[in-house]
């Protein structure tokens, strides 16, 4: 079962359609950060397309944020 998680689109650091491209971006973005977080890999209900957050980003439901379904957690 695919775990759902809250985040603010504005807080997204990238987004892809192709999962091997969104991997690299990933890779690229945690080479460059605290290597004690977390990046989390989300898609959303149009399911188009991947997303790229920062796991500390997540929020509670509310208005101004959306729900995501994991993919992929990179540590």
């Amino acid at each position: 079962m695919e775990e759902t998680v809250f985040f603010n689109l504005g807080n997204a650091i990238a987004a892809k359609r192709d999962p091997k491209e969104l991997m690299k971006e990933a890779q690229i973005v945690k080479d460059n950060r605290d290597p004690l977080g977390k990046l989390v890999i989300v898609e959303g209900e149009g399911k188009d397309s991947l997303i790229l957050f920062d796991l500390a980003d997540q929020e509670e439901p509310s208005e101004k944020t959306e729900a995501f379904k994991v993919k992929k957690i990179i540590e």
